[in-house]
C-alpha cells in the first residue's frame, strides 16, 4: 500500500504545556479532536500520536511496527545505536542500551523474556504474597509513628510508595538492602532527564551489575540474578541489562502506581465504602485503578518497518508511531465510564474489555501479576490501617519522560 507524506507541521504537540499539565485532559482532548494526526512526540522528533483504544490495539500487536528502527527507510528512521548517540551516550554503554527488553524485537526479545517468565509466572509470585504483606505492614507502623500524635503530614510517594517497590523488586532480583539507596538515586537522576547526570548514574548502574554478578557466581543465592547467571545462552552483557530494567521498572513505575491510585481513591468515598464493606473487590479495584490512573501515558517508541493503515490513515514505512495508553484506557467507544473507576463494573465486565495500564501485544508487561499483588496489597493496607486517610493539598503533576507524571502526595492518616 503506497502511503501518503505526512503533514508539513505537526497537528499537536504533546510537549505543549496544556498537555504537559494536565496530560488526561490533554490527551483526551487529542482523541477527540485528532486520534489519529501527525505530531511533534515527547522526545521532539515528528511522528504519529495514536490515541483510540482500537487503533493503539492495532499498533501494539502489528509485528510490522517495531522497538528497533534499525535498518527501516522513511522519514527520520535510524539505528538505536544513532539514537542513543544523539541524546549523548558515550559508545561503552550502547551494548547494554541495545539489549534492553525495550529495545528489542522478534526472536531477541522472545529470548530475553523467556530467561526471566517464569519467575514472574502468577503461581511464583503468589507464593510473595506474605512478605509483600510484611513489607507493607512495616511500613505503615514507620508511617504511623512519623506521623505521631500531632497528625503530622507525611509524603505518601516517598515514605511508602517508593520503599515498598524499591524492596520487593531489589529483594526478588537480588541487590542486597544495603544498595537500596543507590538505586532509589540513580532511578531519581535517570528520570530527571539531565543528559550528564544520566550518562555518569549509568556507567555507576552498569559497573555496580558487572560486580554483584561476579558475586552471585562465586555465591549464588535463591534469586532472579543468581538464577540467571547461570543460563548459558546469556551474556553478562545481557545479564546487567536484565537487571538495570527490572529494578528501575519495577520501582519507578510501582512506585507511581501506588501514588495515582491511593490518590483516586482518597478522592472517591463510594468506592472507598464499596471496598470496605466488600474487600474481595480489592483484585478487581486494582485492574480498575490501573485503567484510570495508570502512571504511564506514552508508551514507548516505535516505527513502521512496511507502509501500513492505521485506522483508515496510512503511515509511511520508517515514521515513528507513539501511542498514548492513557487515552486508550479512556476511550468512550470503549468504555462506558471512562473517566470514573467503577469497581464493580471491572468485576464483572473488566477482563473482557481489557486495558493497557500494562501494555499490550508481545511488551506486554512481564511483571503484571507482581505489580498487581503488590498493589493490592498496599493499597488494601493502607486503607484498612488509616480509612481517613487524605491529601494535604492538591497534588501537583510533574512531568516526566514518557509522559510519567509524578504526584507529591503528602496526606494527612487520620
Amino acid at each position: 500500500m503506497p502511503s501518503s507524506p505526512p503533514p508539513s507541521e505537526p497537528v499537536v504537540d504533546v510537549r505543549d504545556p496544556a498537555v504537559l499539565g494536565d496530560p488526561v485532559r490533554g490527551y483526551d482532548r487529542i482523541q477527540a479532536e485528532s486520534p489519529i494526526c501527525w505530531a511533534r512526540l515527547a522526545n521532539g522528533e515528528q511522528g504519529w500520536l495514536v490515541t483510540r483504544s482500537d487503533d493503539v490495539r492495532a499498533v501494539l500487536t502489528n509485528p510490522d511496527v517495531r522497538n528497533d528502527p534499525t535498518g527501516l527507510p522513511g522519514h527520520g528512521a535510524r539505528t538505536q545505536e544513532q539514537t542513543f548517540l544523539a541524546l549523548g551516550t558515550p559508545p561503552e554503554h550502547l551494548p547494554y542500551l541495545r539489549a534492553t527488553l525495550l529495545s528489542l524485537d522478534g526472536a531477541e526479545h522472545q529470548r530475553l523474556r523467556r530467561s526471566i517468565g517464569h519467575v514472574f509466572a502468577a503461581s511464583r509470585v503468589a507464593t510473595l504474597r506474605p512478605r509483600v504483606s510484611q513489607l507493607v505492614d512495616e511500613l505503615l507502623d514507620r508511617l504511623d509513628t512519623a506521623s505521631g500524635p500531632g497528625n503530622a503530614p507525611v509524603n505518601l510517594l516517598d515514605e511508602y510508595a517508593y520503599p515498598l517497590a524499591m524492596a520487593v523488586v531489589c529483594e526478588l532480583v537480588g541487590v542486597p538492602e544495603a544498595d537500596w539507596a543507590d538505586w532509589w538515586r540513580w532511578g531519581k537522576v535517570l528520570v530527571g532527564g539531565d543528559p550528564a547526570g544520566i550518562t555518569a548514574t549509568l556507567g555507576d548502574m552498569f559497573s555496580y551489575c558487572h560486580a554483584l554478578i561476579d558475586k552471585r557466581r562465586a555465591d549464588p543465592r535463591a534469586d532472579l540474578l543468581s538464577d540467571v547467571v547461570a543460563q548459558d545462552d546469556l551474556t553478562d552483557v545481557d545479564v546487567v541489562s536484565l537487571v538495570v530494567f527490572l529494578v528501575l521498572a519495577g520501582h519507578e513505575t510501582m512506585a507511581h502506581m501506588l501514588s495515582n491510585a491511593a490518590l483516586a481513591l482518597m478522592r472517591d468515598p463510594a468506592q472507598r465504602e464499596l471496598l470496605r464493606t466488600e474487600p474481595d473487590l480489592w483484585p478487581a479495584a486494582v485492574r480498575e485503578l490501573i485503567r484510570t490512573d495508570g502512571p504511564v501515558q506514552l508508551a514507548r517508541l516505535r516505527y513502521a518497518a512496511t507502509d501500513l493503515e492505521v485506522g483508515g490513515v496510512r503511515v509511511g514505512a520508517g515514521d515513528a508511531v507513539q501511542v498514548v495508553l492513557g487515552a486508550a484506557n479512556r476511550d468512550p467507544a470503549q468504555f462506558a465510564h471512562p473517566h470514573d473507576a467503577d469497581v464493580r463494573w471491572q468485576a464483572e465486565h473488566g477482563r473482557r474489555e481489557g486495558s493497557f495500564g500494562f501494555g499490550w501485544g508481545p511488551h506486554f508487561c512481564l511483571g503484571v501479576a507482581l505489580a498487581k499483588l503488590e498493589a493490592e496489597v498496599a493499597l488494601r493496607g493502607l486503607f484498612d490501617r488509616f480509612p481517613e486517610v487524605s491529601p494535604v493539598a492538591e497534588p501537583a503533576w510533574v512531568p516526566l519522560p514518557r509522559g510519567r507524571h509524578r504526584v507529591n502526595l503528602d496526606v494527612r492518616l487520620r
